[in-house]
């Protein structure tokens, strides 16, 4: 790993295959809180179930415990405290990821090697310690470093208030990832980071690597920035909007995922590889939508430049009811729209050919979809835990089915297709099919009521944005045939779809059309 720059990984559910040992020699709670696998006479842990403070035992299935495997506690929301057990020397990646609840963990000297980011995003985090002496791993303050201090490995998710970065470190891997501080700063001496304004950067400030947690307002990314790393601005809670200057030509992946105020990305229009419009993020071109701002509620109807909607770029928008994909959009990417409880409307355009793995995982409010003739592949849990998702119906022949596509989906009773598609057998992922003679006649959208109401010399056209793909129209006589699509193209305001329009002095009819 260069000194000079972290990577980043975001995980996601589902990715490590969990192996569990029955073996009558173990306590049945035992069994039941942990999976493991066996390896050259050592057991390794790679997943837990329970919660509470725990003590990692020093055996399990009859041979030591000397390893816990990335991701293995992957979540585990009640966990609260660790103490490792004495046989482990080796600890994955991420390998606490998301334990929201975990408060202190306990290391032990048997300890030698520590992956990435084991504690990322556990923003409970407030006590690190290491018990005995460790020639491999040194914790100071909470902080866990390599036993030189060159590597800092983990910096506690729940500290707040402010931390510098000592002058021997050269590295810090994903350890500010989901930090909850108010400022990082670097000792002045130090050799590979600087700070400005309580934001850390590499020296040469040409690097933005990672915000303060809980800092608060809008920030404006300094003009020497030329790359913003990747998960830089993750987990930024109080952040409202980010200003991205024209020199900045690299952004890593996920730098501004999961900040919950966020409700603006600006690109300066002299930037020569972004873009941005109405605080969405893009690529210059605008074919690819890289990162929604999450606080904004209301619908949202995608530009119909955008072929690809980048991996996890609606992901956690808690307040999003509903989305437009048109029909220019090929691919939706792994977790695109992933826990977007609200979301209650989909309307995916007839291009899509591929719907990734999570894209709508837990997007609690959705109730009906209709996947459209293109779509080829539907890619792992792809719809899964839609718990309300009670009419799912095809357009064309049966896609490549991912696996647990409509995983723990429990008001879907069968899944339907149009007649004459093929492809389609007596299942589905699990579930019973049928056919039936359009899905417009099983999976409808709300009946939008159109409101017309004058405001000095326009006319204010409204409907609710619970009902998207309708196009406002209009015409002088209300029985010709040659109605006309109504400009400007509607816009998103609150929970309705507004257009104002002057009035001419003409008799003019409005509707909307499907």
């Amino acid at each position: 790993m260069n000194s000079d720059l972290h990577s980043s990984s975001r995980s996601f559910l589902h990715t490590w295959p969990l192996v569990l040992l029955l073996l009558a020699a173990l306590p049945a709670a035992l069994q039941a809180q942990y999976t493991f696998t066996t390896q050259n006479g050592t057991t390794i842990i790679t997943g837990y179930s329970g919660g509470g403070s725990i003590v990692i035992p020093d055996t399990l299935g009859g041979f030591p415990v000397t390893a816990i495997a990335p991701y293995a506690f992957n979540q585990a929301g009640t966990l609260t405290g660790v103490t490792m057990g004495t046989n482990l020397t080796t600890i994955g990646t991420n390998a606490f990821f998301q334990c929201l609840s975990l408060g202190a963990i306990a290391f032990t000297s048997s300890v030698t090697n520590i992956g990435d980011g084991p504690l990322y995003d556990c923003t409970s985090v407030t006590s690190i310690t290491m018990s005995g002496t460790n020639n491999f791993i040194t914790v100071s303050n909470s902080v866990i470093f390599n036993k030189s201090q060159t590597y800092l490995i983990q910096f506690p998710g729940g500290v707040t208030a402010s931390y510098t970065i000592p002058a021997s470190v050269t590295n810090v891997g994903e350890a500010f990832i989901g930090n909850r501080l108010s400022s990082i700063s670097a000792d002045a001496t130090n050799t590979i980071y600087s700070s400005l304004n309580g934001v850390l950067f590499d020296k040469t400030q040409t690097q933005l690597i990672a915000y303060p947690g809980s800092a608060s307002g809008s920030y404006a990314v300094p003009s020497t920035v030329t790359i913003i790393l990747g998960s830089s601005f993750e987990y930024s809670i109080n952040l409202a909007s980010v200003a991205i200057g024209p020199g900045v030509t690299n952004i890593g992946y996920a730098a501004f995922f999961d900040s919950s105020a966020l409700s603006s990305l600006n690109v300066n229009s002299g930037n020569a590889y972004y873009s941005s419009s109405n605080g969405v993020f893009f690529n210059k071109a605008q074919t690819q939508l890289i990162q929604y701002p999450i606080a904004v509620a209301g619908s949202y109807a995608v530009p119909g430049t955008v072929t690809n909607i980048i991996d996890g770029s609606f992901g956690d928008a808690l307040g999003l009811t509903s989305v437009v994909i048109p029909n220019s959009v090929t691919y939706i990417g792994l977790e695109a729209f992933y826990f977007c409880p609200n979301l209650s409307s989909v309307s995916i355009g007839n291009s899509v050919t591929n719907i990734g793995q999570e894209a709508f995982f837990d997007c609690n409010s959705l109730n009906s979809v209709v996947i459209p003739a293109s779509v080829k592949t539907l890619s792992a849990y792809a719809f899964g835990d839609c718990q309300i998702l009670t009419n799912v119906c095809f357009e064309g022949n049966a896609p490549v089915d991912g696996g647990s596509v409509f995983y723990y989906d429990l008001s879907l009773a069968n899944v339907l297709f149009v007649n004459g598609a093929s492809g389609w057998t007596t299942y589905y992922d699990g579930f019973p099919t049928a056919p039936c003679a359009s899905c417009g006649s099983v999976v409808t959208q709300p009946s939008p009521q159109l409101n017309i109401a004058r405001s000095g010399n326009n006319v204010i056209l409204t409907w609710l944005t619970n009902s998207p793909g309708f196009t406002l129209q209009s015409a002088t006589n209300i029985v010709q045939t040659n109605w006309s699509t109504v400009n400007p193209s509607p816009v998103a305001i609150g929970n309705q779809y507004t257009v104002t329009n002057a009035i001419t002095g003409s008799r003019t009819f409005y509707r909307l059309v499907n």
